[in-house]
């Protein structure tokens, strides 16, 4: 039998109301992540380290508990996380209907009811993943949690779930017939398959947690899958609040993860980036934690199909990261990326790529790091086999194409030697012009000096920026260098190996001002 997953949209009725996204299974679990609880467990200050002095107030307890990965029994009433928790009222509401209703149907019936139902629902369990939490945790180098970082417990609820049900009498009174359902659903685990990088994924969600959005059907792309056996994975799309604890699947609707989360703070920044967890991981957990037996699983991490990896290396300068492509010009190699990620001429500069570190020498690089043309040339090792260089687009970009804009953004700290993992943010090109290509494919702080490829693996620019107006940054709107602009430039100097001709990458003032997004000098009236 197979699973039949519904989407939900799951509320906390105390103050403040809190809606997000959730899936039902087969009618009988409500699954949702835990960033719902977050306005309503929060530890009070100082946040006590000892979880079992009796003055500790409950969501500590729930917390430390979810750190350390046991399971919070919301039935347990004799403790206080299930008394804590037992004051929350949930309420999910869902289509229960199996097939839309007909537009002929409706006409002959216009007093058919609303097409959403509203139930209790009750909490059975909060628990967290092992697998899940200690690679997030890893990612935003935040890998302890002591008295200081008081808001640590955000990120424990981030990778936590919640299993609540319709059906409370149903559960109770029957844990053997529970136990058999959870068995059912372990049986799920033997088709899943490995997720990659640039594989189709369909997320079905509610965002804002408004019900006029019930059902929103978003399609996009696996654009990075984090940890060794993939427990997490980030999506191309950046979708709002709300949408955690949304269902995704992949090209076959088979389930595949959950929306953990779609905004992060780090380092007192905004960032945007839908992550999901995967859901054979979050199952395995749930059902270790239970103490139910299954078999083990390992889900290798794949490369793609789209030999993109090889091409890049992520370039340490003078505390600042950013991304840079192998290119080869004629018989020349080399590194280009941005002018901001190195700054100077005549120094050396740390690299990473697929093979290992190595030291470059920063070739040229433009003087004015903050207009147009931002581009700097590396030295390339001499044994850099030519498989790794990208081929240098020829054809000017065409609205619509679709490009794919690849870097590291926020996912590599330069000290784990042990894992070079780049991402790619598949978009479109939404107007182009001979400064600047504009894209709708994301692009976050690390991805700077990152190629833009099109479909066939050729670099069509450099990515340099997302757009900024009025202090607001879109990180959906980004700019990247032409390289069909500049190509001619490159070719000379590969020629001629004479650094002073790259100074024709300085821009001309009408480049500039196209750049710089400032109007024409003239515009006709009427």
């Amino acid at each position: 039998m197979l699973l039949k997953i519904r989407h939900a949209l799951l509320e906390v009725t105390n103050h403040p109301n809190s809606k997000q996204s959730a899936i039902i299974i087969n009618n009988e679990l409500i699954i949702t992540s835990g960033c719902i609880l977050l306005p309503y467990v929060r530890p009070i200050l100082p946040f006590v380290a000892d979880h079992t002095n009796d003055n500790v107030c409950a969501s500590t307890k729930i917390i430390h508990k979810l750190q350390q990965c046991r399971l919070v029994n919301a039935q347990d009433v004799d403790t206080d996380e299930a008394h804590f928790l037992n004051t929350l009222s949930y309420q999910v509401t869902f289509d229960r209907r199996k097939l839309p209703v007909s537009i002929a149907e409706r006409r002959r019936n216009p007093n058919i009811p609303h097409i959403l139902t509203r139930y209790g629902a009750k909490l059975l369990y909060i628990f967290s993943s092992n697998e899940i939490s200690r690679n997030l945790h890893k990612m935003l180098n935040s890998l302890t949690f002591n008295e200081s970082q008081t808001k640590e417990h955000n990120e424990v609820l981030i990778t936590s779930f919640l299993v609540l049900t319709m059906r409370p009498d149903k559960t109770t009174e029957s844990p053997e017939k529970f136990e058999r359902f959870l068995e059912h659903i372990a049986h799920y685990l033997r088709y899943i398959h490995t997720i990659r990088p640039l594989d189709d994924v369909l997320t079905m969600c509610t965002p804002f947690g408004l019900e006029n959005f019930y059902k929103t059907i978003n399609i996009g792309k696996v654009s990075n899958v984090i940890g060794k056996n993939g427990s997490l994975f980030v999506l191309s799309n950046n979708l709002p609040l709300g949408c955690e604890g949304s269902a995704v699947f992949n090209d076959k609707l088979r389930l595949i993860g959950l929306i953990i989360s779609t905004t992060f703070q780090r380092n007192n920044e905004n960032l945007q980036m839908t992550m999901a967890a995967n859901f054979a991981y979050l199952l395995r957990d749930f059902m270790n934690q239970l103490g139910i037996k299954i078999t083990s699983i390992t889900i290798p991490r794949e490369p793609s199909n789209f030999a993109w990896e090889r091409t890049m290396v992520v370039i340490e300068a003078n505390g600042n990261q950013g991304t840079g492509t192998f290119v080869k010009v004629q018989n020349k190699k080399f590194i280009i990326t941005c002018s901001h990620v190195v700054f100077q001429v005549n120094s050396k500069v740390y690299c990473r790529g697929v093979d290992g570190e190595f030291e470059a020498d920063v070739l040229w690089c433009n003087p004015n790091y903050d207009t147009a043309f931002d581009v700097a040339l590396l030295s390339a090792p001499s044994n850099i086999p030519t498989r790794y260089c990208v081929r240098m687009a020829q054809t000017k970009p065409c609205l619509g194409q679709t490009v794919y804009n690849a870097g590291f953004p926020y996912f590599v700290n330069f000290n784990l030697k042990y894992d070079f993992n780049p991402s790619i943010f598949q978009g479109r090109i939404i107007k182009y012009t001979p400064a600047a290509i504009m894209s709708d494919g994301c692009v976050q702080a690390g991805q700077s000096g990152g190629p833009m490829f099109d479909e066939h693996g050729n670099i069509m620019g450099v990515c340099v920026s997302n757009i900024k107006m009025d202090k607001v940054v879109y990180p959906n709107i980004n700019n990247a260098i032409p390289i069909v602009t500049i190509r001619s430039i490159l070719e000379n100097y590969a020629k001629t190996n004479d650094v002073l001709v790259l100074n024709n990458l300085v821009a001309n003032s009408d480049i500039q001002r196209i750049w710089s997004l400032a109007p024409p000098p003239v515009i006709s009236k009427l």
